[in-house]
Order: C-alpha cells, then structure tokens, then sequence
C-alpha cells in the first residue's frame, strides 16, 4: 500500500528547522527510487528552487 506523503510547511525565515523537515521529507519519497532518479528528481526541483531564492529578499542579520 503507497503512503501519501504531505509536503512539509516550510517557514518565511527557512532555518534549521525546515531543513530537517525538508530532508525527511526527501528521505521518505526517495525511498524506493534508484539513484539514478534521485538525482534527475533533485535536479529538475534545484531550478525552481534557485528562481524562488533569487526573488526571495535577503534578511537582515
């Protein structure tokens, strides 16, 4: 039986926290795919990822 995995609540300020939700999250669905299909998975999100940081504004220390 497939287990539906709800994608993790990610926070305005992106800290440790959602790293670690970010990560069991890509554990839990990369769990029965080959290295092969990680890879091209990870690849095809790192885009939307980087387009998404670069419209982000920065924080302020």
């Amino acid at each position: 039986m497939a287990v539906m995995i709800k994608e993790p609540e990610v926070s305005e300020r992106f800290d440790l926290d959602d790293i670690r939700k970010i990560r069991e999250y890509n554990a839990a669905r990369y769990e029965h795919m080959t290295p092969a299909e990680i890879v091209a998975d990870t690849k095809a999100g790192a885009a939307d990822l980087l387009e998404a940081m670069k419209k982000r504004k920065p924080m302020k220390a």
